[in-house]
């Protein structure tokens, strides 16, 4: 520009020492050119005839000196912020432990045994009923009558008692919980806040809702951690029901209480339906064991053909479904018998029992002789 130009013959002696001076200290003598010019970054006009071309050279040259001081090519990484890689854990390397050792916690314990993820050396099952420690003891596990000496033995505990008995259980091996150990609670309805406030806030807890199939490696689980669990303690707890079904998902905590109705509690209502299937086979003169094969059988192959497909049940419904044939026929009486309305109210009643159980976990151990059971 013209004022630009203008102000170049004031500026020509300043430039020209501070070009000799860089000559001796680069960075010195460009740092000092750089203070006298306010245009330091500007692109420099390096036409021949202009008189003051070699000293505008000689700032060009000393500029890039700058840049090459200021913008070193290799930045070094700060010490100590540099995360070390965690240690992750096989199932084998560590011992499970089961406070409570009913139905569902047979389930699992013996479906990840049979699935070979680890031995019986590292597995305890605790119980108040003696009978079941036999139990247990002939499927060769270790066994102890004290919640206590579990959970100093084990690194992953299972909670598997009555939702019920949950708190008095806590009270009772909070002072023997170490903040490494992982809780995983399969008890419906126990939220996750109820274990911190007796283990405290550091606690790792795993809040998880198989379902009995994992005994024949189908189950069906939904879960929830706390934000304390690292990814391979999570991954670990997922492999552990993973490896008893094929439906494995981790859910927001809030949706587990849904996950209870529907596939905690659902294998019942899929037995319901094989026997009343099974009943009807027998009424229309089929033997028990032929009726009871085909029914079970029907169940499957329906539930694989949604799995592997992946088509909606209701397009398969119709491929079954003739024109005046007799599947509509059976249809119409499920229907005009309020099959599917069954069906969701079984699910609700039993997703609404499970936050009832979430808020009012005591509710047995309150109620007082004569005054029945809520």
């Amino acid at each position: 520009s013209s004022s630009r130009s203008a102000a170049w013959p004031r500026l020509a002696p300043a430039l020209a020492m501070a070009a000799l001076a860089s000559s001796a200290r680069p960075l010195a003598g460009a740092m000092a050119a750089r203070a006298m010019a306010p245009w330091a970054g500007a692109r420099l006009c390096r036409c021949p005839l202009h008189p003051l071309a070699g000293a505008r050279a000689a700032y060009s040259a000393a500029s890039v000196d700058v840049e090459s001081v200021d913008m070193p090519s290799y930045i070094p990484p700060k010490m100590g912020t540099r995360q070390r890689p965690q240690k992750t854990k096989e199932l084998r390397e560590l011992k499970l432990g089961f406070i409570g050792w009913g139905a569902m916690a047979q389930a699992v314990s013996l479906g990840i045994l049979r699935q070979d993820l680890t031995d019986c050396s590292k597995v305890m099952a605790s119980d108040v009923v003696p009978k079941i420690l036999e139990a247990a003891t002939r499927e060769g596990l270790q066994t102890t009558s004290s919640a206590k000496e579990l959970v100093d033995w084990a690194d992953i505990v299972v909670m598997a008692v009555k939702p019920q008995v949950v708190e008095p259980v806590i009270a009772n091996i909070a002072a023997h919980w170490r903040p490494n150990k992982i809780l995983v609670s399969i008890c419906a309805g126990i939220t996750i806040d109820t274990y911190r406030q007796g283990l405290g806030p550091d606690a790792k807890i795993v809040r998880v809702m198989p379902n009995t199939p994992c005994l024949v490696g189908e189950a069906a689980t939904a879960y929830a951690g706390t934000d304390n669990c690292v990814d391979w303690e999570m991954d670990l707890v997922h492999g552990m029901f993973e490896s008893v079904g094929n439906a494995t998902h981790r859910v927001p905590e809030y949706m587990l209480n849904a996950v209870t109705g529907l596939s905690g509690s659902g294998p019942a209502y899929v037995y319901m339906l094989i026997q009343a299937m099974s009943d009807a086979g027998v009424h229309g003169g089929l033997p028990r064991a032929v009726a009871l094969s085909l029914a079970a059988q029907t169940v499957i192959g329906a539930a694989k053909m949604v799995q592997e497909t992946g088509t909606h049940p209701a397009v398969l419904k119709e491929a079954v479904t003739s024109p005046a044939g007799t599947t509509i026929a059976g249809v119409r009486a499920l229907e005009k018998a309020g099959f599917s309305s069954a069906i969701i109210e079984a699910v609700e009643a039993a997703r609404t029992r499970a936050e009832e159980l979430s808020r009012a976990p005591d509710f047995l151990r309150d109620s007082k002789p004569g005054q029945g059971k809520r």
